[in-house]
């Protein structure tokens, strides 16, 4: 009568009741499917690491012969001496390279991945070729947006006099336009964000209500 689906969604059900007992203020209940929820991404995380990193690419590497992972294996070893009263020097090493990784992917990635981009995409829509009026609108745009956004990060230029003064005033007002194209970018951000979070509470909603009529049609009410 009770499939391994019926089943599945009853305890799918009963948590996701549990996490919107939050609307009502904390409670146990909420706190429970927290940590339910937290205590299952550690044990998934842990048995993917164990079984694809471990395994895998320690265990049967070494097995192969192949004593080049012994480095990455030592590294990671003394990365867990961190943890261990008396030996959290160790593993400085390791965070260190990790921390150097980390940012050397992260400066990469964002010049190669955002300003190179943005940069190549700015100039092409310099291209004065015979076009459309709209085309040409909205190039214009990319380009003046780019350009006092930029502008709005700046508090080097100081208001002086001549030149000076016209230049420090011709960047004050090129920054407030540039933070009127970021309050713009954070809005409409924010609204993906609360679109997405609807319609995640539109599903689980649906998915409430389908599995209770599902239920009551098992249980004959």
């Amino acid at each position: 009568m009770f499939s391994p689906d019926v089943i599945g969604m009853g305890v799918g059900l009963v948590l996701t009741l549990m996490v919107f007992s939050y609307l009502i203020g904390d409670n146990p209940l909420y706190r429970l499917a927290l940590y339910l929820f937290v205590g299952a991404v550690i044990g998934y995380s842990l048995g993917i690491v164990v079984r694809e990193v471990f395994l895998i690419k320690v265990v049967g590497r070494l097995l192969d012969q192949n004593l080049g992972v012994l480095v990455p294996l030592v590294l990671g070893l003394l990365l867990l001496s961190k943890g261990i009263s008396g030996m959290s020097r160790s593993g400085a090493v390791p965070l260190a390279f990790l921390v150097g990784v980390g940012t050397a992917v992260a400066l990469g990635g964002a010049v190669l991945g955002t300003i190179v981009p943005q940069v190549a995409a700015t100039g092409g829509v310099l291209d004065f070729r015979p076009t459309t009026g709209m085309v040409v609108l909205r190039g214009l745009l990319i380009v003046i947006g780019t350009v006092c956004t930029l502008m709005a990060f700046n508090t080097g230029v100081q208001r002086g006099e001549g030149l000076s003064a016209l230049w420090g005033s011709t960047v004050h007002l090129l920054s407030r336009v540039g933070r009127l194209f970021l309050i713009c970018a954070l809005a409409t951000a924010f609204a993906g964000a609360v679109t997405t979070a609807l319609t995640v509470f539109v599903g689980r909603s649906d998915f409430i209500v389908k599995t209770v009529i599902r239920l009551g049609e098992l249980l004959g009410i």
